[in-house]
């Protein structure tokens, strides 16, 4: 893993240094990505007090399609993308005002989401991005236990919606190595707790992600 992770900074750093010039693609791509997914602690809350839940940092993946924009359109210099990514972080801690419990379980977040990325081409091999996008999520409370007791369960179908910047990297017209950041939230899902009292969380997340996406 370790090597793997310096092999792609040395590859990351030997295109961003370089001056070579590849032509831009334009049309339709396809792209996989792999990234590692932090959870961020939420306020959540039931019909009697506020509680927090912590979750493992874990990993994802991502598979998009989309559209390279021709450079010198009224829409700019860019991309639009369909992205769906799957999300799983194991449950760790369940903060309550009596004390810490240990926690078990998952939550899982599939999401579709439709991206709109800005592109800074500067005639080099590799480029700066920022997005944005919009879509839903589905999410999903597997078994959530505080100390070996059932806590919460469910699944709930969300509006979602997700922020980005990175760098591109042209390692041939039809091929890009993306190296980049996402912040992802959802509105709040609605679980069940199991004494059937309703339950709703924050879900917000910060991801690294690396990617290749294929024009064709």
């Amino acid at each position: 893993m370790k090597q793997l992770c310096r092999l792609t900074i040395s590859l990351c750093l030997m295109l961003l240094f370089s001056d070579q010039v590849m032509a831009q693609h334009t049309g339709p791509y396809i792209g996989a990505f792999l990234g590692g997914n932090s959870l961020m602690n939420g306020q959540n809350s039931d019909n009697l007090n506020n509680f927090s839940l912590q979750f493992d940092p874990a990993l994802q993946g991502s598979v998009v399609l989309g559209w390279d924009i021709l450079p010198g359109t009224k829409a700019g210099e860019g991309r639009i993308e369909l992205e769906y990514t799957r999300r799983s972080n194991p449950l760790d801690k369940v903060n309550l005002s009596t004390g810490t419990f240990t926690g078990g379980g998952d939550i899982t977040a599939e999401s579709l989401i439709f991206n709109f990325i800005g592109v800074f081409h500067d005639k080099k091999s590799w480029a700066p991005y920022f997005g944005a996008g919009i879509g839903v999520a589905r999410l999903e409370a597997s078994q959530l236990t505080e100390a070996g007791t059932p806590l919460v369960s469910g699944k709930d179908i969300v509006l979602a919606y997700q922020f980005g910047i990175g760098i591109d990297f042209s390692l041939t017209e039809f091929l890009n190595l993306d190296l980049g950041y996402r912040f992802f939230s959802s509105t709040r899902p609605e679980f069940s707790e199991a004494s059937g009292t309703k339950f709703k969380m924050d879900y917000r997340s910060h991801s690294a992600v690396l990617g290749v996406r294929v024009g064709f």
